[in-house]
């Protein structure tokens, strides 16, 4: 069947993009057996510094030919660096003895020097600027049962590769106002892109966003409840309008508010192996189980 590939996106910051790909990387792998490729697309390089400790991720700052970085830069000004299997980890996170703690999990690291990528893929790129990702890894990622992209929080150049290359979209959200006030023009955005590049995809033009993902949610009075149903309806509306997948789902359980969660990146691990009795990975694991069904079984 292939890889799904999976683009974890939202044009806000601070939503728990990364802590989503991260963990649900990790119990996707660890508890249910998938092979993960999580690909850092980001040039703030989060979900690398999460996953690999400073001694594993200073090579990676001083040489970003072996980082997602040098696919693109290939693309841009036609050279032939990359190599896949050199610039990919095996089995992340390591122990400071290069023992891996979960095997089936891989990760592409990013760069910082992917913030010089978006005005060249505009300013250098002859062919359209937002197939670089696929070109580059399309035949690298058949061994894969999930590719989860962590993307920028933007809809720039970079995002739009990983757009294209994506099968799904996943949006990671807050319970408030603000998220709630920038989800409709998020969705018109995407349908907008797809629109531009319809002409390039070979299958039929459907919605591609599958589901929204709740982050640090409080059960606390009415406001969280209040703010989970404005965001129900307004789901209901965009499938309705075609802005969304007719079968996109708000993925439970919702992760809660969990401090085992916000510091476990402090220890290079996943909140499964920091703290596995913690509310935050029962969360997880609960949620890479339906993930599951509804990626496999109801789309």
């Amino acid at each position: 069947m292939g890889a799904k590939i999976i683009a974890f996106i939202n044009f806000k910051g601070g939503v728990g993009k990364t802590s989503n790909v991260v963990n649900l990387g990790a119990c996707l792998a660890k508890y249910h057996r998938k092979k993960v490729l999580i690909v850092d697309l980001d040039p703030q390089c989060n979900a690398t510094f999460w996953l690999l400790k400073r001694g594993q991720f200073s090579q990676r700052l001083d040489d970003p030919s072996i980082t997602v970085y040098q696919l693109f830069h290939d693309r841009i000004f036609g050279t032939r660096e990359f190599s896949f299997e050199k610039a990919v980890i095996r089995g992340v996170p390591l122990s400071n003895s290069g023992f891996s703690y979960i095997a089936l999990l891989d990760l592409l690291p990013s760069a910082i020097d992917m913030l010089t990528v978006e005005n060249q893929l505009h300013e250098s790129l002859k062919e359209p600027f937002f197939t670089c990702l696929s070109d580059g890894l399309r035949e690298c990622v058949d061994v894969y049962d999930y590719v989860l992209l962590d993307c920028p929080p933007n809809i720039y150049g970079i995002s739009k590769n990983a757009l294209y290359f994506a099968d799904y979209y996943v949006v990671p959200y807050l319970a408030d106002y603000l998220s709630l006030s920038g989800f409709r023009l998020f969705t018109k955005l995407v349908k907008r892109f797809q629109y531009q590049v319809s002409g390039f995809y070979q299958d039929s033009l459907n919605p591609r966003i599958v589901a929204a993902i709740i982050n640090r949610y409080r059960n606390i009075g009415n406001a969280y409840d209040h703010s989970m149903n404005e965001l129900k309806l307004e789901m209901r509306n965009l499938k309705a309008l075609k802005l969304i997948h007719r079968k996109a789902e708000i993925l439970t359980p919702y992760i809660r508010d969990c401090v085992r969660v916000a510091e476990c990146s402090n220890f290079h691990l996943p909140v499964v192996l920091y703290r596995e009795s913690s509310i935050g990975a029962q969360d997880y694991f609960e949620l890479s189980g339906n993930f599951i069904k509804h990626i496999e079984e109801n789309l």
